[in-house]
């Protein structure tokens, strides 16, 4: 199998903060989410449409409510969009909730974009029990929430019988280097040190990204960064970068999950 890696971001603005406190209270206060949608958003939209490069975007609703224009452009640049839940909810708490929550969530993004939406993430890292059966039943063909293995696996354990999980590394994610004060240039080498490791490992790589200007590359000196990872991914390594759901769709074969040659459960 080609070597592949998917390029994801994680369309994160207020959205965080306005889970933790009343919206109307944010005004002035949390500048970095509101960066989002002021610049961040549009400058890594522009620096991707400059290296040709689609990736998939997960979408809160809470975000696509908040900026039509940056989804649409998102959709005209041919990017993938894919489910984020609604408003940043851990979905562990949710209870007898969850499926109606995510029934309404997934109505309202297909109506925004026009599309329904194959995979999901969850918008704070945790999923309940019953979540992949939910989304299977939706029709979900992926999530890509698990940190639990390194390349691509079926989720018909999990209650996701056509499902695929699509496994995130957190050494490949902006902010967890971000978010803990690194400079730019050491940031970098944990990406690319991750970066290499994984393909080598199992030809997949997963990247995840964020427009935000604390713990993401939205700001112009961090997108530098950014090119340079992607030249790496095709000149040093020869992978592929692929959308989520094509990589979903050419792993799946008949009932199973088939990753460089070996199934995968």
């Amino acid at each position: 199998m080609r070597k592949t890696v998917i390029l994801t971001v994680n369309v994160h603005g207020l959205g965080p903060e306005a889970a933790e406190a009343p919206e109307a209270g944010l005004f002035g206060r949390f500048a970095h989410g509101r960066y989002t949608y002021r610049i961040g958003l549009w400058r890594l939209l522009d620096s991707l449409a400059a290296q040709r490069v689609k990736a998939t975007f997960f979408w809160p609703v809470f975000e696509a409510e908040r900026c039509r224009a940056l989804l649409e452009r998102c959709l005209a640049d041919g990017h993938e969009v894919a489910a984020h839940g609604n408003a940043f909810e851990d979905h562990a708490g949710l209870g007898d909730g969850e499926a109606a929550l995510l029934e309404t969530a997934h109505a309202r993004l297909a109506a925004l974009s026009g599309i329904e939406p194959k995979g999901f993430r969850s918008p704070t890292g945790t999923l309940s029990p019953a979540t992949i059966s939910i989304l299977d039943r939706l029709g979900y063909a992926y999530d890509s929430s698990f940190l639990d293995d390194d390349a691509p696996y079926s989720l018909a354990g999990d209650g996701g019988p056509r499902m695929v999980e699509l496994p995130f590394a957190e050494g490949l994610a902006d902010a967890t280097h971000f978010r803990r004060r690194l400079t730019q240039a050491r940031a970098e080498a944990f990406l690319v040190e991750e970066l290499d490791a994984l393909i080598d490992a199992d030809s997949y790589a997963c990247v995840t990204l964020h427009p935000r200007a604390d713990l993401g590359v939205g700001r112009a000196a961090r997108l530098l960064m950014l090119e340079r990872l992607i030249a790496r991914i095709r000149d040093r390594h020869g992978a592929a970068l692929r959308l989520c759901r094509e990589v979903a769709e050419e792993c799946r074969q008949g009932g199973s999950v088939i990753w460089d040659g070996r199934p995968r459960s």
